[in-house]
C-alpha cells in the first residue's frame, strides 16, 4: 500500500513538473526573446530536477526511519535474510562460473587435440611432399636427358642432311664451272 502511494506521488509530481515546464516554456517562447527563453527553460529544468531529488531523498529518509523504528530482532532477521540471499546468489554465481570454466576447459582440450592432429597431418604432408619432390626431380632429370638426346638427334640429322645435300651441290657447281 505504501509503495502505491509513493508511486502515485512520484507520478503526480512528474506530471506537475512536466506541466509547469511546458507552461513556462510556451509562455517564454511566445512572449520573451530567445536569450530569456533559454534562461527560463534552464530554471524550470533545474526546479524539476531539484523537486525529484527532494522527493527521492524524502522517500529514502522515510524508509530509513521505518527501518530504524523496527525492533532489533526484526532488523537482525532482515539482515540475516539479506546475508542468506547474498550467499545464495554467490553460490549460484559460483556454479555458473564452474560450468563456464568446465566448458572452457573442454573447448581448450578439444582445440589442443585438434592442434595435435593437425601437427601429425602436417608431418605426414611434409613426408609426402618430400616423396613427391623426389619423384618430380627424378622425372625432371629423365625429361632433361630425353630432351638432350632429341636435340643431339636433331643436330646429327641436320648435319647428315646438310652433308648429303651439300656434296651433290658441290659436285654440280664444280661440273658447271
Amino acid at each position: 500500500m505504501d509503495r502505491r502511494r509513493r508511486r502515485r506521488k512520484v507520478i503526480l509530481l512528474l506530471l506537475a513538473g512536466f506541466l509547469v515546464f511546458q507552461g513556462v516554456y510556451v509562455w517564454a517562447a511566445t512572449s520573451l526573446p530567445w536569450g530569456w527563453t533559454r534562461t527560463i527553460v534552464a530554471a524550470a529544468a533545474a526546479f524539476i530536477s531539484m523537486s525529484f531529488s527532494y522527493v527521492s531523498l524524502e522517500f529514502r529518509r522515510r524508509e530509513r526511519l521505518k527501518q530504524a523504528a523496527d525492533a532489533p530482532d526484526v532488523r537482525l532477521k532482515r539482515r540475516i535474510e539479506s546475508v542468506n540471499a547474498a550467499f545464495t546468489e554467490a553460490a549460484k554465481l559460483m556454479d555458473d562460473l564452474r560450468r563456464d570454466l568446465a566448458a572452457q576447459q573442454a573447448a581448450r582440450d578439444a582445440i589442443l587435440a585438434q592442434a595435435a592432429e593437425q601437427h601429425q597431418l602436417l608431418e605426414v604432408n611434409r613426408e609426402q611432399a618430400e616423396k613427391i619432390r623426389k619423384i618430380l626431380v627424378g622425372e625432371t632429370k629423365a625429361t632433361i636427358r630425353a630432351e638432350r638426346r632429341r636435340e643431339w638427334g636433331f643436330f646429327l640429322a641436320g648435319l647428315l642432311a646438310s652433308a648429303m645435300i651439300s656434296i651433290p651441290i658441290g659436285i654440280w657447281v664444280n661440273h658447271i664451272s
